[in-house]
């Protein structure tokens, strides 16, 4: 499985298995563990509780690779216990980047980009006839025209490509609790400039 790919899963699958976990401290593996009992006995909203108190941790504690894997998380958990989740996690995941600093700043917009592109392709039938207003200044995503969605993705993939000195000098070790790794793939992309830039790269294409 390429990088590329890593996000698609995790938001789309509905039983998200438990990621590596090798570099994790034991104060987060014992929160992640309290995590995967509450998931195993269907208790989803207290799942969810757990993850964002992980991801306070993180915040605090400058982990990027936590920060990044609760948010995941949260989005699933939300997914399951929130009606109109979908828009619903596009609010959080923008609330999410307003707070967070580089490189989770940059990981997160580059999921937000995922998020719209997937809610695009999930409800294109909706947007074929809708006439693409002069200005377009609601906040609901419902609402929105197909070009004010490509527009946001569009925005929202090359804004996750700023900064690209500090990108370029981010290895992807540290990310390892989140990531999926394929064959042969680190070589190709060892940077997580590299690793977002191949993420935008395939929606333009």
């Amino acid at each position: 499985m390429f990088f590329r790919k890593l996000f698609l899963l995790l938001f789309l699958t509905t039983s998200l298995p438990l990621l590596n976990m090798a570099q994790t401290t034991p104060a987060y593996t014992q929160h992640w563990t309290k995590v995967m009992a509450f998931e195993k006995q269907g208790l989803t909203q207290s799942a969810l509780a757990e993850v964002m108190t992980i991801y306070k941790m993180a915040l605090k504690d400058n982990n990027t690779a936590q920060q990044i894997k609760s948010a995941m998380y949260q989005v699933k958990y939300r997914n399951r216990v929130e009606e109109d989740s979908r828009e619903n996690n596009l609010l959080f995941i923008d609330t999410l980047v307003n707070t967070a600093k580089s490189p989770a700043k940059n990981i997160l917009q580059s999921m937000q980009a995922e998020l719209y592109w997937q809610y695009l392709q999930q409800n294109r039938q909706r947007f074929y006839n809708r006439t693409t207003l002069v200005e377009e200044k609601s906040n609901d995503i419902a609402t929105w025209s197909l070009a004010k969605l490509h527009a946001t993705i569009t925005q929202q993939y090359m804004a996750s490509l700023s900064g690209d000195q500090l990108l370029k000098a981010t290895g992807l070790t540290a990310f390892d609790p989140i990531i999926v790794k394929g064959q042969n793939t680190r070589r190709l992309r060892p940077t997580l400039y590299d690793f977002l830039a191949h993420r935008a790269l395939t929606y333009f294409m």
